[in-house]
C-alpha cells in the first residue's frame, strides 16, 4: 500500500533534478559535511574521496598505461576468466598488456584477457564518475563535476555501439554490452545512475546532456538488464538495485515499481530467496554478501525516498545469520562456491545495519578497520568497539546447518546437510568444518574461478570434502535434514543428520558429531540400499604435515575421475586395528608476512616471519633486503586491530641488526591512511637493540593520506623503512620483534609475530579390511597441496568411528575406545568421559574430573535431545 500510493504520488515527491534523491539528498550532504568539522573519521573519509578525486584521472592511465584518457571501444569480459587455463590460478596484470601464470611465468594474449582488462576499465571509469560526483558535492570544485560529467556523457555516446554479448561472445539473454552479464552490467549501473543524480543542478551537464544520458545510457542499460529476468538469483537481486537506481535517478515510478515489487523484484527475491533461518539459498557466504548488497542499496534508495523496506524481516536476518555461524576469529566457513570470507570486511554493510537496528551483535563488527564511505551516509557518529560475545551453538533445519560450539574455549565445527544451493552448491552433504586454537582445522576447498578446470573436477566434488564418498562418484543434488541436535549440555554439543534420500540411490549417509572442549567424536553410517557391496571413502582435509605410523606403501587403486585424479603421492596400509594420524599445520619454514613496498626497480625484499631469531617468544619477522642502488623498503604489518582510540605516549621495538650501515625509520599510518615517519638512524649495530621512541607525532613527517594534520585514531599500521646507502651491502637481513605502544590505560602489543601452536590428531578405531590411504589433494590456495586421510572399506555397511583432538603442545586424550555394550570411552589427563550414540540422541553421557584413574563417574544428567 505504502509503495502504491508513492507511485501514485511520485510526480509531488520526487522533485524535478535540480538535487540528489537516489542515495542521498541535499541534506543529507549537509548533515555529512556537518559530521565531517565535528568528527575525525568522518573528516577522513571525506579526504579520501576528495584525495581520490584529486589523483584522478592520472591514476587510471598509470594503473592502465595508457597515453590519454578514453573509455573502452568495446564492452568487457567475463572477469573469471582471467586466469592461467593450464594451472587455474589468477593471471598477474602488468600494464598495459601483459597476462602472466604466476606458476610458470608464461604470457597469454588475446581475447579474453585483453577484454577482461577492459572489463576492469568500465568498472572503474563507473565508480570514478561516482566518487568524482561526490567530490563536487563535498568541495563544489567545478573540475570534478566536469570530469564525471564527461564519463557519463562518453559513454551516452558510445553505449549503443557496444554489441550485446555473453561469456563465450554469443547473443544470448544473459549477455550484455559494457559487460558480458547483465549482472555485471548492473554492477557498473549503480554508480553511474549515482554519478549522474550527484550531478543534478550541476553545470557540467547540458540540457541536451542530460537528456542524452537518461535516453543513451540510463534506459538503454535498464533495457539490456530487462531482457534477462532471472527469477531466484543474486543476479536478479543486482538487476533490482540497477532497475531501481535508474528510477530512482530519472524519477521513473515504473522502474520504481519494477525493481521493488516487480515479477522478480526486491520482494519476491526476499519471499523465496532467503531461507527462514536468514541464509541465502545458494549456502555459500561469498554469495549471501553479494547478494546482499543490492539489496541493502535498493533498500537505502527506497529509504531516501520514503519507502521502508528494512522492516522486511528476511533483509534483518540476513544481517543475523552470520553471526550465527562465525567462527572466532570473525571467519566464515568456505561452504559451497565460497572461499572462507572474513564478517569483519563487511563492515560497510553493518555500519547501515547497526544504525537502522541497533543489534548489538552488528556493532561489534565495527571500528576493526577505517570508517568510509557507507558510515558516512548512513552510519552511526559514535560506535563502540566490543568483541564478538554471545556466539552459541545454534541448529538451521531448514537452512541444513548445525553450528557446535565447545562450552569452553574456541573448539567449533558446523555440519552442512541442508538444500543444494543451486548452481553454486557442491556434492558434499554431511561435509563439516572446524576451528581450535585460534584457526581453521577441517578445510573445505572452497572455490576457483568458474573457469578453471579443477573447478568441477575438484571444488565441487564429494571427495574434495569431509565427508563420505560411496564408489568413487560424486553425489546427487539432495536435500539432507536434521534427525536430533542437543546443543545445551555442559560438557558436550551434539548433532544427527542424514544425507537425505538422493545424495547416492545405492546407499544412505547418517552422521552423528559430538564436541567437547576437548575433541569430537565423529560416528559417520554408510548403509547400502540394495544389498549389495559398496566401497565406502571417510576422507578428511587439513592444512599441515600429515604423519602416521602405519607402514604405508606407494598406492594404485585410486580411480581417475570424480575428484580422485587430483589425490596425489597416495600411499596406503592394511589394517584392522584402531590408527592415527596427526597433522601439524605450523610453519616449518619462514612464511610471508604483512606486505612490502619497494620504491624503484633497483631494491627488493621479503618480509616473514621466523623462528631464526626472536627478541621474546619463538617468532620475529625477518626483513631481507637487496639493494641494488638507491632506493628504499618498507616492511609492513598487516591492519592492526583493536588498538585503543587514543594517542599512544610511545612505541618500542626491538630490531636485530647486522651493521650494515644503511638507513632506519618508522612509520606509523592513522586511521586516514596519513604517514607519520621517525628516522632511527643508521644500523650501526649486531644484534638485538631496543628502541624507546616518544609519540611526539607533531614533530613527525606526515604526508598522504588525509594530509589534514591530525592522526585519525587509531594507529592502522606499523611500518619498518630501510633506505640504501652507498657504501653499504647489498644483501642482507633485519629482525623485527615485540612491536608496543604505550598508552596512558597501560601497554598495548601492536605486533609480536607468534604464530600459535596448533595440531590435530585423527584416531579411528578400527574394523575389518580397512585401508588408510594419505597424500595430498587441492586446497582453497591451488600452489599450495593439502593433506588428506581416507579410509577405505567395503561391504554392504559400514561405519566410521573416529575421535579428533586439536592440540597445542601434545594430545590430552590416552585412550579412546568402543566397550561392547556401544559406549564410547574418551580417557584424557584430567577426565574421563563414557556415552553412547543412538539413533534417538547421546545417552548416559558422563565425565568424572579425577583424571584416568577414575573408578567411579560422575553423571551430569539425563540426555538432552529434540
Amino acid at each position: 500500500m505504502r509503495l502504491a500510493l508513492f507511485l501514485l504520488l511520485s510526480a509531488a515527491l520526487l522533485p524535478a533534478q535540480d538535487t540528489p534523491r537516489t542515495f542521498a539528498t541535499a541534506d543529507d550532504l549537509a548533515r555529512v559535511q556537518q559530521r565531517a568539522a565535528d568528527l575525525p573519521w568522518a573528516r577522513a573519509a571525506i579526504d579520501q574521496i576528495i584525495n581520490t578525486a584529486r589523483a584522478w584521472p592520472q591514476s587510471h592511465l598509470t594503473k592502465y598505461g595508457l597515453k590519454e584518457l578514453e573509455i573502452p571501444a568495446e564492452g568487457g569480459q567475463w572477469t573469471l576468466w582471467y586466469v592461467c587455463p593450464v594451472h587455474g590460478v589468477s593471471l598477474r596484470y602488468t600494464a598495459p598488456a601483459t597476462h602472466t601464470c604466476p606458476i610458470d611465468n608464461k604470457r597469454w594474449s588475446g581475447w579474453p584477457y585483453e577484454q577482461v582488462i577492459l572489463d576492469r576499465r568500465h568498472d572503474d571509469l563507473a565508480n570514478a564518475a561516482r566518487d568524482l560526483a561526490l567530490a563536487w558535492r563535498f568541495t563544489g570544485e567545478p573540475q570534478f563535476a566536469a570530469h564525471a560529467a564527461w564519463i557519463l556523457n562518453q559513454y551516452a555516446a558510445r553505449y549503443g555501439s557496444y554489441a550485446l554479448h555473453d561469456k563465450d561472445n554469443k547473443l544470448t539473454r544473459s549477455g550484455a554490452r559494457a559487460h558480458s552479464q547483465t549482472l555485471d552490467e548492473s554492477v557498473w549501473l549503480v554508480p553511474l545512475a549515482w554519478a549522474y543524480d550527484l550531478l543534478a543542478g550541476a553545470d557540467a551537464l547540458s540540457p541536451a546532456d542530460r537528456a542524452a544520458i537518461e535516453s543513451a545510457l540510463l534506459r538503454a542499460a535498464v533495457e539490456t538488464i530487462q531482457r534477462n529476468d532471472a527469477g531466484v538469483s543474486n543476479w536478479q537481486s543486482w538487476h533490482n538495485a540497477a532497475i531501481g537506481a535508474a528510477g530512482f535517478a530519472l524519477a521513473d515510478p515504473s522502474l520504481i515499481a519494477a525493481a521493488i515489487d516487480g515479477k522478480s523484484g526486491f520482494r519476491f527475491q526476499m519471499e523465496k530467496s532467503v531461507t527462514p533461518d536468514g541464509y541465502w539459498y545458494e549456502g555459500a557466504w561469498g554469495y549471501h554478501f553479494y547478494a546482499l548488497d543490492p539489496l541493502l542499496k535498493l533498500a537505502q534508495m527506497a529509504w531516501t525516498n520514503g519507502i521502508d523496506l528494512y522492516a522486511n524481516p528476511p533483509l534483518r536476518a540476513m544481517f543475523a545469520s552470520p553471526l550465527l555461524m562465525v567462527m572466532p576469529n570473525g571467519n566464515l566457513p568456505a561452504f559451497n562456491d565460497s572461499k572462507e570470507v572474513t564478517l569483519f570486511n563487511y563492515d560497510t554493510f553493518y555500519e547501515t545495519a547497526w544504525s537502522m537496528y541497533m543489534e548489538p551483535g552488528f556493532e561489534a563488527l565495527l571500528g576493526r578497520r577505517s570508517r568510509g564511505l557507507n558510515a558516512l551516509l548512513w552510519g552511526a557518529p559514535e560506535i563502540n568497539k566490543a568483541p564478538l560475545t554471545g556466539l552459541a551453538s545454534a541448529a538451521f533445519p531448514e537452512s541444513g546447518y548445525a553450528v557446535l560450539r565447545a562450552p569452553e574455549g574456541d573448539h567449533m565445527l558446523a555440519l552442512k546437510f541442508g538444500p543444494h544451493g543451486g548452481g553454486h552448491g557442491h556434492y558434499d552433504k554431511l561435509n563439516f568444518v572446524s576451528y581450535a586454537n585460534g584457526a581453521t582445522m577441517a578445510l573445505d576447498p572452497g572455490t576457483q574461478s568458474y573457469a578453471a578446470p579443477t573447478h568441477n573436477t575438484w571444488d565441487k566434488v564429494t571427495i574434495a570434502h569431509n565427508t563420505v564418498t560411496v564408489d568413487e562418484t560424486t553425489q546427487a543434488e539432495s536435500t539432507g535434514a536434521l534427525i536430533w541436535a542437543e546443543l545445551a549440555h555442559p560438557v558436550y554439543r551434539a548433532v544427527r543428520a542424514t544425507a537425505g534420500a538422493t545424495a547416492y540411490k545405492q546407499a544412505t549417509l547418517t552422521r552423528t558429531m559430538l564436541l567437547t572442549s576437548e575433541y569430537t567424536v565423529d560416528l559417520f553410517e554408510a548403509q547400502a540400499t540394495d544389498g549389495a557391496d559398496h566401497t565406502f571413502d571417510w576422507a578428511f582435509h587439513m592444512d599441515g604435515t600429515l604423519t602416521t605410523s602405519l607402514p604405508t606403501e606407494p598406492y594404485s587403486t585410486f580411480g581417475t575421475k570424480a575428484g580422485y585424479q587430483h589425490l596425489a603421492e597416495p600411499r596406503a596400509a592394511q589394517t584392522a586395528e584402531p590408527w592415527q594420524a596427526t597433522l601439524d599445520p605450523n610453519p616449518s619454514g619462514p612464511v610471508t608476512y604483512g606486505s612490502i613496498y619497494n620504491s624503484n626497480s633497483n631494491v627488493r625484499g621479503t618480509f616473514q616471519t621466523t623462528t631464526e631469531q626472536a627478541a621474546s617468544g619463538r617468532f620475529a619477522a625477518k626483513a631481507t633486503y637487496e639493494l641494488n642502488a638507491a632506493g628504499y623498503i618498507l616492511f609492513s604489518t598487516p591492519v592492526l586491530t583493536g588498538l585503543p582510540d587514543a594517542l599512544p605516549v610511545s612505541l618500542s621495538v626491538m630490531i636485530h641488526g647486522d651493521s650494515s650501515g644503511h638507513r632506519i625509520g618508522i612509520r606509523l599510518y592513522d586511521a586516514g591512511g596519513e604517514k607519520y615517519v621517525k628516522p632511527l638512524g643508521t644500523v650501526d649495530w649486531t644484534g638485538w637493540k631496543r628502541f624507546d621512541i616518544p609519540t611526539d607525532l607533531a614533530n613527525w613527517n606526515h604526508y598522504q593520506g588525509d594530509e589534514n594534520n591530525v592522526f585519525n585514531l587509531p594507529v592502522s599500521q606499523f611500518n619498518l623503512e630501510l633506505t640504501a646507502v652507498t657504501t653499504g651491502p647489498k644483501t642482507g637481513a633485519l629482525f623485527v620483534d615485540d612491536v608496543t605502544l604505550e598508552y596512558e590505560s597501560g601497554p598495548v602489543t601492536a605486533a609480536d609475530f607468534e604464530t600459535p601452536q596448533r595440531n590435530l590428531r585423527l584416531w579411528m578405531l578400527g574394523a575389518p579390511d580397512t585401508t588408510v590411504v594419505t597424500g595430498t589433494g587441492l586446497g582453497p590456495d591451488l600452489t599450495h597441496p593439502v593433506p588428506f586421510a581416507i579410509a577405505r572399506r567395503t561391504g554392504a555397511a559400514a561405519t566410521f568411528t573416529t575421535l579428533m583432538e586439536p592440540y597445542t603442545a601434545a594430545p590430552r586424550v590416552s585412550k579412546f575406545e568402543q566397550l561392547p555394550d556401544g559406549t564410547i570411552r574418551v580417557e584424557g589427563d584430567t577426565f574421563t568421559d563414557t556415552f553412547r550414540h543412538t539413533p534417538e540422541g547421546v545417552q548416559s553421557f558422563n565425565r568424572c574430573n579425577s583424571g584416568p584413574a577414575c573408578s567411579s563417574i560422575l553423571s551430569l544428567g539425563s540426555p538432552l535431545g529434540l
